[in-house]
């Protein structure tokens, strides 16, 4: 990508501020480079709308969502965890890990950024080759938050292809997505899977920490690698990962691990929609292929089967109603705009899986 002398200029100042001094390094057994930064100096707070805030390292919701019944009650889910976490604890007390960016890397997180921000046109011009399959609320309610358990996988991928799964939660257009992705392209030709978030909020969109998401976890940084990871036929791997709104200061929670651990979370003003509420949330996967070339497989890569053993899943997927953790309605509109994607609701299955999203399918699916 040829970038004119003002584009590189601009890129210059962008590194400049998304790579701050580190009090700590920690290089991970796959070459990522994580500074230990500051909590006041990490990049969300050099948005705009932040520059005033009263934020600190120990601020956790002031009203986290309640379960219908007591935890102890809540199944333990038929699937082994993903390993997660930095080495050694992570960072220092008062810092944060900040993955270390390169000129390369935000030249690709700029070009990826905004193919993802594009809306659902996967069959015309605007955006080829990007198509879904997802279970979404049709109920015009306000929602607080979405959730599930997502069995991980790793997939052939070749830049700039990407495949992901994950939960969402929207209001118009403005949304947040976590969950993980094969994505090589945005990260230097690693085709390893990643955990990741994405921001679409007002005129900002980007993947990760760059554009307003408070990292607050010292050991679990958004985007680091997930593993091991499922294999085809054998008892999956998975991650439990929930958007939660505290409804008193409206801010949006990255949870990790049943909510037992914040990650990190999105302040209420940077956004113009998301700052009030939602008005809808989704569970399901995505993949992207540039026009004419076959895309990458979906979930686990083959065609639906109602097997957890074979198939990618959202578990124990959940939404937040008046501040408490429900399951979602059995209605949820399913939608897939390809052949050779699927997306099955079973609703509530009742034992381990609880609500039960299953989705995926066949590479080849070609959008021009």
């Amino acid at each position: 990508m040829k970038l004119s002398k003002e584009e590189d200029l601009e890129i210059e100042k962008e590194l400049k501020r998304l790579n701050k001094p580190a009090m700590k390094t920690i290089k991970t057994k796959y070459g990522d480079i994580y500074d230990c930064v500051d909590f006041y100096k990490q990049p969300a707070f050099d948005h705009p709308l932040l520059k005033n805030h009263n934020f600190h390292p120990q601020m956790r919701p002031t009203s986290p969502p309640r379960r219908v019944s007591p935890e102890k009650e809540v199944p333990k889910p038929e699937y082994k965890r993903v390993k997660i976490g930095l080495e050694g604890g992570g960072c220092p007390m008062g810092t944060v890990p900040i993955r270390r960016t390169t000129k390369d890397d935000l030249i690709r997180a700029k070009l990826y950024s905004e193919m993802h921000a594009s809306k659902i046109n996967p069959l015309t011009d605007d955006q080829p080759g990007k198509h879904f399959a997802v279970a979404q609320t049709i109920a015009d309610i306000d929602y607080d938050g979405v959730g599930a358990i997502l069995s991980v996988w790793n997939l052939p991928v070749q830049a700039p292809q990407y495949t992901s799964g994950r939960v969402k939660i929207k209001n118009g257009a403005e949304s947040l997505e976590a969950g993980w992705t094969v994505n090589p392209g945005l990260y230097g030709g690693d085709n390893r899977t990643r955990m990741y978030i994405y921001t679409n909020a007002g005129q900002a969109h980007c993947f990760n920490t760059p554009c307003g998401f408070i990292q607050a976890s010292i050991d679990i940084p958004v985007d680091m690698v997930l593993e091991p990871v499922s294999r085809y036929g054998e008892k999956p791997y998975g991650i439990t990962l929930s958007i939660y709104q505290d409804t008193i200061n409206l801010s949006w929670y990255l949870y990790y691990d049943n909510n037992r651990t914040v990650v990190g979370w999105w302040p209420s003003q940077i956004f113009t929609n998301l700052g009030s509420t939602a008005t809808g949330a989704e569970w399901g996967g995505e993949v992207f292929s540039p026009p004419n070339v076959p895309s990458p497989g979906m979930g686990s890569g083959h065609e639906i089967k109602l097997n957890t053993n074979y198939d990618a899943f959202c578990a124990q997927a959940n939404i937040v109603v008046n501040n408490t953790i429900i399951k979602p309605p059995r209605d949820l509109e399913q939608f897939s705009d390809n052949f050779n994607f699927h997306i099955t609701n079973k609703g509530d299955v009742g034992g381990d899986p609880g609500y039960l999203i299953l989705y995926g399918g066949v590479s080849g699916a070609i959008g021009n």
